[in-house]
């Protein structure tokens, strides 16, 4: 199934189907041509009052005329710009308006939907190939100002290939101004709509009702041509002398059509008058459902029977085991049906739900218990069925659907409505107010029996979010306390059992890296983002591939976490994800991996990028991440005001995160540190870092190269090269080894060791050549330079990456003259320094406690290197390249 379908809850794909046209019903031509003459690239608005058969006109000619593919979505009451766009989307995609692959089917709008994903879709119908229709029925019912402002957006932006029809009972929050005056709209009004002499005609005789021409004009004057009107004139006339029931006939407003319903159905059987009553309830119904309420075993055929007598009724063209009631004619079974019997709705709400529960529609499952008042059926359906959907994009629908429960935890504070609170709480990221309901809701339970299992896990979920969110040091804790809850229960007690331990894994494995505990926090996270993927939890596989890139990251992947975050970016623009909390981390990684291959302005678009999905996230070690990102940003371009700038942002991130895990904290104090080195504060940093911890962790070789930094700029090279040693001991992490070299061999310099400088740059160079990694050296100063002008004579290889390293540290590379030069060891180093005084061999190897043999081989090499075979023309070599 089409994601953009398929993220759609089951109530909602109803809302894609345009309604078959019941028996006799009368196509209006001039609507069918007024429509046409709208072409796309312009504006369709059918806007009337209620019974004028808007919906039945643009069907028929969307079924008859229209020779596109025609999507049609049903606006309602609930819809948010999530739940509206997903709508659109789903629409488009299921009447056929794109092709596969297009970018638009991508598209599944998440938290942090808003115009630039409306862009996206406007962009995809652009760049279709074939018009299409777009039909939004019910626009009225949209009460959102930020979806009518997105309508009015779309049409702003209206692609030449899109026609647009909306119905509504009122056009005025359109502004249509700008349409009429460039004459792209096309208005059809109650004037239209209104039945003819000749369209009454053809109606009445498809109705088998046979009227003399006074009778027919009688009842287009009382009627005004209202359609409803008639139809409801007709059914008043059974068994009745047509003459005398038009006569009686009193106009065209809501009152005359709830008197003539209730003559229709005084004068049903009682059994078909109770059917109607009952199945009222709902919106849309099956015949399984309509016998769930009414207890009529031939529900379906009643229905069919009730479509075929044209009693108001109507199958869903897309979806024909479904039918739906005209919404007048609803809304007054409903009032009879509250007047006849108080009691009755809540019990029948009650059987709706439990079919909808049954059937795998949670969410209207919840909706029903809640008009039933059902509080606590609510919380069961919601903890043990529906709440993975509030990380789904069926959220909005869900969160709608709770909110007439968690509206009760005011004024009825139950552990049930309580709980329901806390969850439409982080649907809108009001965190506070999610964990303050949910204690309060632990409170309520205490000196009761036992908690259903469900229960408990949903507020050990809440707990395991308040530790993302400001105390991540316990979120591991928090992650295993789900999953012992979670082992403890089957699936038919819990079915959403799977699903709980699923998102407590993932955060989990995003704990254990925050812990710095890399391997198993990769090995989890793989096989999260697995599970995540099959399950059909697409975020959550992005979140999992985000700190992936992290993880990758310590490792030094730099090319393969480049890869993975170009493949998470493209995933996020396509499907309107970009600002997505799950998000985060992947522009922390890529500001990092920018920053470390010296892209500086890509960097600080990553950041920009990441602090825009910040609001609505509860990822505070992603976030944490993302603004040492930013100081580090500040830091290489020596920015020290910018850089205490943004520390100020870091400092506030760590005080809202709580106590720190141990990675989290050593990155969080080796940045600090490095604003305090940029400031001139090197001796404080030593004071604080001067007992790092093992250079083969990761926390540890961090921790090393900030503090040999810290020597570096205290002038004290010799502590830094103590502190750095040999190359391998950070083997394990690349980025750091790569740092480490660049500094050691800068101390080496210092020191006057400039055969070690020399070997240590040569290191340096050749770990990073493969990763592209250039920052450590542009950020290690002016010596660098020095040391790569004299290192491209001596290198053999990577050349071409060593000229780009000189170009970043402000140096001009130019070719390298005469043939390439093999690196000299240290001790072929001290020996080239003889070579130009008159001591012989025996003497050198004297001298340096050899043997001559060994004096005589480290000629050889020296000569092999050089490209020279005598020593006159190796001294003449060495001095070219500023060896000696």
């Amino acid at each position: 199934m089409n994601e953009s379908i398929g993220h759609l809850a089951p109530g909602a794909r109803l809302r894609i189907s345009r309604p078959d046209l019941p028996p006799g019903h009368v196509r209006l031509r001039r609507i069918d041509r007024a429509l046409t003459t709208c072409r796309p690239g312009q504006v369709a608005v059918v806007s009337a009052g209620p019974g004028y058969g808007k919906t039945l006109a643009v069907a028929a000619w969307s079924r008859h005329i229209a020779t596109e593919p025609v999507a049609w979505l049903a606006a309602d009451e609930s819809d948010g710009l999530r739940s509206f766009w997903g709508g659109v989307v789903g629409a488009l995609s299921a009447a056929g308006a794109f092709r596969d692959g297009t970018a638009v089917t991508d598209v599944v709008p998440g938290v942090g939907f808003d115009r630039s994903e409306v862009e996206l879709v406007i962009d995809g119908l652009a760049a279709t190939e074939t018009p299409v229709t777009l039909v939004v029925d019910d626009l009225h019912r949209i009460a959102d100002q930020a979806v009518l402002e997105s309508v009015r957006y779309l049409i702003s932006r209206q692609p030449a290939q899109l026609r647009l029809i909306l119905i509504t009972r009122a056009a005025s929050e359109l502004r249509l101004q700008k349409l009429r005056l460039t004459d792209r709209l096309t208005e059809i009004g109650s004037d239209q709509l209104a039945f003819t002499h000749a369209d009454a005609f053809e109606f009445c005789t498809r109705a088998g009702a046979e009227l003399s021409e006074e009778d027919l004009d009688t009842l287009l004057v009382r009627t005004q041509g209202w359609p409803a009107g008639l139809r409801l004139a007709l059914l008043s006339t059974r068994d009745a002398d047509i003459h005398d029931a038009l006569a009686q006939f009193g106009g065209r407003n809501e009152t005359v059509a709830a008197y003539l319903v209730e003559e229709v159905l005084e004068n049903l059987a009682p059994t078909d008058r109770k059917f109607l009553l009952s199945s009222s309830i709902v919106e849309m119904m099956t015949g399984e459902l309509a016998r769930a309420l009414t207890g009529r075993i031939d529900s379906r055929h009643v229905l069919d029977s009730l479509v075929e007598d044209n009693l108001l009724t109507v199958r869903l063209s897309d979806r024909p085991d479904w039918y739906a009631y005209h919404p007048l004619f609803r809304e007054l079974l409903l009032d009879r049906l509250a007047a006849e019997n108080p009691d009755a709705p809540a019990d029948l709400h009650r059987r709706a739900a439990a079919w909808f529960a049954e059937s795998g529609d949670p969410i209207s499952a919840i909706r029903h218990y809640g008009l039933a008042h059902a509080w606590a059926e609510v919380a069961e359906v919601l903890c043990r069925i529906a709440l993975p959907l509030v990380l789904s994009t069926q959220a909005p629908a869900l969160a709608a659907a709770l909110a007439p429960t968690a509206a009760q935890a005011d004024r009825r504070p139950t552990a049930d409505t309580l709980i329901v609170a806390s969850m439409l709480a982080y649907h809108r990221s009001d965190y506070g107010t999610m964990i303050r309901d949910a204690d309060d809701a632990t409170n309520a339970l205490r000196g009761r029996p036992t908690p259903p299992a469900a229960t408990q896990i949903v507020l050990a979920l809440t707990r395991m979010v308040h530790a993302r969110l400001s105390s991540l040091d316990d979120v591991v804790d928090r992650c295993d306390e789900v999953l012992g809850l979670v082992a403890g229960v089957s699936r038919s007690e819990v079915p959403a059992a799977q699903a709980y331990a699923l998102i407590a894994r993932n955060n989990r494995a995003i704990g254990l890296f925050h812990r710095g505990e890399i391997d198993l926090a990769t090995k989890e996270l793989e096989s999260s983002r697995i599970s995540a993927d099959g399950a059909g939890l697409s975020l959550m596989a992005m979140a999992a591939d985000t700190y992936l890139a992290l993880a990758d990251l310590a490792d030094g992947a730099l090319p393969e976490v480049r890869a993975r975050t170009t493949a998470i970016r493209s995933l996020a623009e396509r499907r309107g994800w970009t600002r997505q909390p799950q998000a985060m981390a992947l522009y922390a990684a890529s500001a990092l991996t920018h920053l470390e291959s010296h892209e500086l302005e890509e960097a600080e678009r990553a950041i920009a990028m990441g602090r825009s999905a910040v609001e609505l996230g509860t990822d505070s070690g992603a976030w944490l991440i993302l603004e040492v990102s930013a100081v580090w940003l500040a830091v290489v371009r020596g920015d020290l005001y910018a850089a205490r700038t943004a520390s100020k942002r870091l400092e506030a991130v760590r005080e809202q995160a709580g106590r720190l895990p141990s990675l989290l904290s050593t990155w969080y104090q080796v940045t600090s540190a490095e604003v305090q080195i940029l400031a001139g504060e090197a001796d404080a940093v030593i004071a604080r870092l001067r007992d790092p911890a093992r250079a083969d962790s990761y926390a540890g070789a961090l921790t090393r190269v900030t503090l040999a930094r810290a020597y570096l700029s205290a002038d004290r090279p010799g502590d830094a090269a103590d502190l750095l040693g040999a190359t391998s001991t950070f083997a394990p992490h690349r980025l750091q080894a790569v740092e480490a070299a660049v500094l050691s061999a800068v101390a080496s310099a210092r020191l006057q060791r400039e055969s070690v400088a020399l070997e240590r740059i040569g290191d340096a160079t050749r770990l990073a050549a493969p990763i592209g990694h250039i920052r450590p050296f542009v950020t290690a100063g002016p010596p660098v330079r020095a040391l790569l002008d004299r290192h491209q004579h001596l290198a053999d290889d990577n050349a071409g990456f060593i000229r780009r390293l000189i170009a970043a540290c402000g140096g001009t590379a130019g070719p390298v003259d005469g043939a390439p030069v093999g690196v000299l060891t240290e001790r072929e180093l001290v020996v080239l320094r003889y070579l130009p005084t008159m001591y012989k061999a025996s003497e050198i190897a004297a001298d340096l406690f050899v043997s001559v043999n060994t004096v005589k081989t480290h000629q050889q090499s020296i000569y092999r290197k050089l490209g020279v075979s005598t020593r006159r023309e190796a001294v003449d070599r060495a001095r070219e390249r500023d060896l000696i």
